[in-house]
């Protein structure tokens, strides 16, 4: 069979309806602007309702199985048939005129369209939302948040403007279920202090959050230390932080400048908060630098041109493991570098992946490279990060 065109694999949707083709296989009824009931494919109680449908949307999604997709999907799913069985028992593929296919795609235009609009209405939301609980947090100098900072030899700025201190911050993990298994809205597992990192966008405004909950015991002596928040379900150990709303080409400014003659950036709070520290305990000139934090490797180099085989580790099929590559995707930009950097440091932490690492590195490097604009990369030795080699000379 010729290759099923994207034109006719929309009019096969649209000839089946998923409502009409979910309810011939189970009993569905309307919750809001979905329609829910039992799988299935995986059986499932009706009280679960963990079986959904949405029509405006063409696909459906069970937490159960986990599984989800389009109506071919389903019939492929529910009558164990390949992709090619699941097109023939929808009726075939039929031929289409010019007329049809400018009807089809001006539909797709229409959906991709909606579907953008919805996603950039619903992270504007989430920025809001997320800075109105920035605007709510409290300096951070005299906190549990600087505690915490202290007991790992770090200093802070006089002023920090990307740290504050959350005395109360909820964490969200998993969903609500009510009484009749329906979705109630996200769970909360746990309230407590938190130190409080504000990304900054390229475009100067707000972008998101960096979190991360601390335990302070008042009976101790002992300084805080990242909280230990546990799965209910599973008691699993959760990760102490997280990261919310927008990062892409953000920065947490630990110390901030309008016109920076040098720049350092790092992956993480705790390791640019670390090469400042030191830099000012050795009373090195401070006074022309910017200090960020870009939350993780990735957002710090930005995007790669292609990933390439690691050379040593592999996926469980055997195969190479894929990292991205040395050299940037240039439609990407990445951080907004001010045009006033004369010199940039990247640092990179010795106890991370050490290709992965080093790609990141030289794949920044090559996408802030400007003529008269000296690029450093400084490595943390293998094992080690930054705050390790800063306690350790404390010591």
């Amino acid at each position: 069979m010729a290759r099923i065109t994207e034109d006719e694999l929309d009019d096969i949707r649209a000839r089946n309806p998923i409502a009409d083709i979910a309810m011939g296989y189970t009993k569905l009824r309307r919750a809001g602007g979905r329609l829910v009931g039992p799988c299935p494919i995986c059986g499932g109680k009706v009280s679960s309702q963990r079986f959904e449908v949405v029509e405006k949307d063409g696909t459906w999604l069970c937490a159960v199985c986990p599984d989800g997709g389009d109506v071919i999907r389903l019939v492929e799913k529910v009558e164990g048939c390949d992709f090619r069985a699941a097109i023939e028992r929808l009726g075939g593929r039929t031929a289409i005129d010019a007329a049809r296919a400018k009807e089809l795609f001006e539909e797709r235009e229409r959906k991709r369209l909606a579907r953008e609009k919805t996603s950039a209405d619903y992270r504007e939301a989430e920025r809001k939302r997320l800075h109105r609980t920035w605007k709510q947090t409290q300096p951070i100098h005299g906190t549990i948040a600087a505690r915490y900072l202290e007991g790992r030899g770090l200093q802070l700025p006089e002023r920090c403007p990307g740290l504050r201190f959350a005395p109360a911050m909820p964490y969200w993990h998993g969903e609500t279920i009510d009484d009749h298994g329906r979705k109630a809205g996200p769970r909360k597992i746990h309230e407590g202090p938190a130190m409080v990192g504000a990304f900054i966008r390229p475009d100067g405004k707000f972008g998101g959050l960096h979190l991360t909950w601390l335990y302070d015991n008042e009976y101790e002596s002992d300084l805080p230390r990242k909280a230990e928040i546990l799965d209910p379900d599973s008691g699993e150990v959760l990760n102490a932080k997280k990261m919310r709303g927008s990062k892409t080409g953000a920065y947490i400014a630990i110390q901030m400048h309008d016109a920076p003659r040098r720049l350092v950036i790092g992956e993480g709070i705790e390791t640019v908060l670390s090469v400042w520290t030191a830099m000012h305990q050795a009373g090195r000139p401070l006074d022309d630098m910017a200090f960020w934090a870009a939350g993780d490797l990735g957002n710090l180099a930005g995007r790669a041109n292609r990933t390439v085989n690691h050379p040593m580790l592999k996926r469980p099929n055997g195969q190479p493991q894929k990292v991205p590559d040395r050299f940037p995707d240039l439609e990407d930009p990445g951080l907004s570098i001010p045009d006033t950097v004369e010199e940039l440091i990247l640092l990179g932490d010795g106890d991370s992946e050490r290709v992965l690492t080093e790609n990141a590195m030289e794949r920044a490097a090559r996408r802030y490279a400007r003529q008269g604009r000296v690029i450093r990369i400084a490595f943390a030795p293998a094992g080690l990060d930054f705050n390790d080699l800063l306690k350790a000379a404390a010591a």
